[in-house]
């Protein structure tokens, strides 16, 4: 996950910035990355950990660290209000139980310092997203993460209740449940629509009219556009049928 996010990243024009010496045990589960040309100005401090692997007031404490060397180190003003903490944590399962659901909340929540965020994912997932990415290696990466967040099958698995799903849907909600994470997660990812062509609705009526119909639903259409304010009544009378109420 962390190669996955690197990238990501790296597209969006980050650095990675290496420079950084980051305090505390965990120091190495740390990345940090800027962006501040072209008219942006944006930093992201980065952790990847395993659930369980660090409790969440050892974390905060290596935050505080994390924060006290950037500030040390970086000559940018302003970067303490445009500084931003993703934690990727692995798990086991993607189903929340009501420890990490606490977890996420108390540190999402959390008003001090930066805003913080947390992107949860599991093996498996990122392994089918890795896949997919390979197989579609000639896409920009971003593109094709914009790609699979639109893509219809994918979603209309989603949606479905869990006890509906065949077992290639289960795989596909895996995929999508983690695509998802990753635009609401990180801010900086923007949802490109696409745009698509729809069917014409009259040529689609048209075509499943036989020639009578097609003579009816024409007569009908020239005689209200003769006299818009010509009723049911009328307009069966100028095609020879009786009305009866």
């Amino acid at each position: 996950m962390h190669n996955l996010i690197n990238s990501i990243f790296k597209e969006a024009e980050f650095d990675n910035n290496e420079r950084i010496n980051f305090k505390g045990d965990f120091s190495a589960n740390f990345s940090f990355f800027t962006r501040t040309h072209n008219n942006k100005f944006d930093f992201y401090l980065v952790a990847n950990f395993k659930e369980g692997e660090i409790k969440l007031d050892s974390l905060k404490k290596q935050l505080d660290q994390c924060f006290e060397s950037i500030l040390e180190e970086m000559n940018e003003t302003g970067i303490d209000k445009n500084l931003s903490f993703l934690l990727l944590l692995e798990t086991e399962s993607i189903d929340n139980s009501i420890e990490r659901i606490r977890y996420i909340y108390n540190l999402e929540e959390d008003p001090y310092d930066f805003k913080k965020y947390v992107l949860t994912y599991t093996k498996s997932q990122v392994d089918a997203l890795k896949t997919y990415i390979e197989e579609n290696a000639q896409l920009p990466l971003i593109t094709t993460l914009n790609n699979l967040l639109q893509e219809k099958t994918l979603f209309a698995s989603f949606k479905k209740k869990e006890e509906d799903r065949s077992t290639t849907e289960k795989q596909e909600v895996l995929l999508y449940d983690l695509i998802s994470k990753l635009f609401i997660k990180i801010p900086f990812l923007s949802v490109i629509i696409k745009q698509e062509c729809l069917d014409s609705l009259k040529q689609e009526i048209d075509e499943s009219l036989n020639q009578t119909q097609a003579e009816i639903v024409n007569l009908i259409l020239e005689q209200h556009s003769n006299d818009p304010e010509l009723h049911i009544d009328g307009i069966l009378n100028k095609m020879g049928v009786e009305y009866n109420e």
